[in-house]
């Protein structure tokens, strides 16, 4: 059985370093050393790109309350990767290697003929509720055990390219189509925001690789191809993208019935009723910068420069989905976060993308907890008064317009907002916020959220 703690990158040199120059990293002195030649940080230093992703997934964040309902609009989520009702949940899948792996390859856990036990999911990448064969993006996501507290995370979407080149791009894209219900909102975010933000050269590659990856009809899960997009490090061999394709063997995709809003579960449940399915795992080697980037997730690593190597076979066993067994298994797997962090500093994921992803992801499933960025446990009330501090927790989170303002239906606070902020605008000409009894100051947000700010930029400079 597959543990289903989290498992992620250890140790800060999974940051990395100052990059270096060149494409091609030494084969040893650790893996820190062999990924930093790959990787270009922007800003020229992981430290400066922390901060500028760090505000991006604040950005990202605010944009997942307004998408969850805090505003009443139906918004994309593009922070909830993989939450997707999921077609296929299932823990008792394994991954083996294959015997003849080539030397260069074997790296962690990539051993000839090692078998590990893997959980697999396969869901919608849009967040749909259904699993029926509507043209979508498709998401595989697989946990391999492959020791007691050793898991390894694999994402994959059934296009070989993201829509976004890097960080920047993604949330721009978020951006100009967030809160877009009807089709002239989302005319307008694509051709209007979008091109404003990015340009118009890159809008249209950005529009052009969604539409075709978004118009593809899928007859069955089992009979698709996922490509990672992103590079991962493989040791000393250096970076890969990987791809789960179909087995040889297979029976082929039936014409999909588009009425069938439970399809594709549907499908695969017949499918693994009478045999198994199975995936190979497969892998292209970097070559160099300009044929396989590392930092452009929207750049296609062709096959016909870097070939593609089978390195092992994910199976699914024949099974009943539909039995209790298989209905408990499913609903654990969707309480579980994947993330492709969830991995050791050998298989480090590589890139703009995959490193935003980091924060972003941690940000998604905190948020999915109920809990905020910051965390209850990193406000900075040291700086206040005892009496404030024990009352502090629910005002400060209205304050900052964190999450828990959710509570508040948006009729009543419009009404209130206003009328507040206008009477103690007033009072803050006299009377410091802090000076008030408690019970008042407390509901002074403007007050609190300029405290609170001024408490963390001397951090934010400094590390600037």
């Amino acid at each position: 059985m597959v543990n289903t703690a989290q498992q992620s990158v250890r140790g800060e040199a999974a940051l990395g370093g100052e990059p270096r120059g060149g494409g091609e990293a030494g084969a040893g002195g650790g893996a820190s050393a062999v990924y930093e030649g790959y990787e270009a940080y922007e800003g020229g230093s992981p430290e400066t790109e922390r901060l500028r992703f760090q505000k991006l997934t604040h950005e990202l964040m605010r944009m997942q309350r307004y998408s969850d309902g805090t505003d009443g609009s139906g918004a994309p989520r593009p922070l909830r990767a993989f939450r997707g009702r999921a077609a296929l949940g299932v823990e008792n899948a394994r991954l083996r290697f294959r015997d003849d792996l080539p030397p260069e390859l074997c790296v962690g856990y990539a051993r000839p003929g090692a078998e590990y036990p893997a959980v697999v999911r396969l869901a919608s990448a849009c967040g749909s509720e259904g699993d029926g064969a509507t043209p979508d993006l498709r998401r595989l996501a697989v946990r391999v055990q492959a020791g007691p507290e050793e898991t390894h995370d694999l994402l994959a979407t059934s296009f070989p390219v993201s829509h976004a080149a890097d960080a920047h791009e993604f949330v721009a894209f978020a951006k100009a189509t967030a809160g877009a219900g009807s089709t002239v909102e989302k005319a307008f975010g694509l051709f209007v925001r979008l091109p404003l933000a990015v340009g118009w050269a890159t809008a249209d590659r950005m529009r052009r690789n969604l539409r075709i990856a978004t118009r593809h009809t899928v007859g069955s899960l089992a009979r698709e191809t996922f490509w990672s997009r992103g590079a991962i490090l493989w040791g000393p061999a250096g970076p890969v993208r990987y791809q789960l394709r179909p087995a040889p063997g297979g029976t082929p995709a039936p014409p999909p019935d588009g009425g069938d809003p439970d399809y594709l579960h549907r499908e695969l449940a017949m499918r693994l009723s009478t045999g198994e399915i199975a995936f190979e795992l497969c892998v292209q080697r970097y070559l160099d910068g300009r044929r396989t980037p590392v930092e452009d997730g929207s750049a296609e690593w062709r096959e016909s420069e870097a070939p593609v190597v089978p390195v092992a076979v994910l199976t699914v066993p024949r099974q009943d989905l539909d039995g209790a067994r298989a209905r408990s298994a499913a609903r654990r797997v969707e309480q579980l976060a994947f993330n492709p962090w969830h991995t050791t500093e050998e298989f480090r994921p590589l890139g703009s993308l995959n490193r935003a992803r980091k924060a972003a992801y941690e940000a998604a499933a905190a948020h999915r907890l109920g809990r905020c960025l910051p965390t209850a446990g990193q406000w900075p009330t040291a700086l206040l008064p005892d009496p404030v501090r024990a009352a502090l927790d629910l005002p400060v989170r209205a304050a900052l317009d964190l999450p828990v303002r959710a509570a508040l239906d948006l009729p009543v606070r419009a009404a209130l907002d206003l009328p507040v902020r206008a009477a103690f605008g007033l009072v803050d000409r006299w009377v410091p916020w802090h000076r008030l009894p408690a019970p008042l100051g407390l509901l002074n947000p403007a007050a609190l959220g300029r405290t609170l700010r001024r408490s963390e930029e001397p951090a934010h400079h400094t590390a600037a």
